[in-house]
């Protein structure tokens, strides 16, 4: 037997937050490795692909090199050029590239080409490690804030209860009181 005083929306209560725990707790490692494992599989998918279909070619500039836009003082201002490169599939290719403020007319610079030639950025630099450790701790995150919704949409509906059956019980007590202090 519990305490006389507990009422039975207690025990729901009660219930509600051990079976939200619980499920915090069976759920959220399973949820984080999963999370963490299919992040960390896909970086390394997209470097795969990187390795193999983004290159780093000789380019040699064809034109003055001019700053892009009028931001500033023409030394602080990105600098383009074009230049011209051979791409990874043998073929001319030309293009407008950025360049550094010692750049000139003639001189060769390293671009970043795809598989047929076209201009692209740098291979992006990644850690899958970090990644999948931050993916799962967002998802254990993102599964924790919605157990603490729940429970919060529990309680609220509880207290409707408490407050409806608080109400009845003093509908029927209070005038009692009210003549009995008279």
């Amino acid at each position: 037997m519990g305490n006389p005083l507990r009422r039975r929306s207690d025990r729901i209560e009660s219930l509600m937050v051990f079976t939200l725990v619980m499920v915090f707790l069976a759920g959220a490692p399973a949820l984080g490795w999963w999370s963490g494992r299919s992040s960390y599989f896909s970086d390394v998918r997209a470097e795969e692909w990187e390795r193999t279909h983004i290159f780093s070619v000789p380019a040699e500039i064809i034109s003055e090199p001019a700053p892009l836009g009028a931001s500033g003082p023409a030394t602080a201002a990105p600098r383009a050029a074009q230049a011209r490169w051979t791409g990874p599939d043998g073929g001319p290719h030309s293009g407008l590239v950025p360049v550094g403020a010692a750049a000139r007319l003639g001189d060769t610079i390293s671009v970043w080409v795809d598989d047929r030639g076209q201009l692209r950025g740098p291979p992006v630099d990644r850690d899958p490690v970090a990644q999948a450790v931050m993916a799962g701790v967002a998802t254990i995150l993102c599964l924790l804030a919605a157990l603490a919704g729940l429970r919060r949409i529990g309680l609220v509906l509880l207290d409707r209860h408490r407050s409806r059956v608080w109400q009845r019980e003093w509908l029927e007590v209070g005038p009692r009181w009210s003549r009995d202090r008279r």
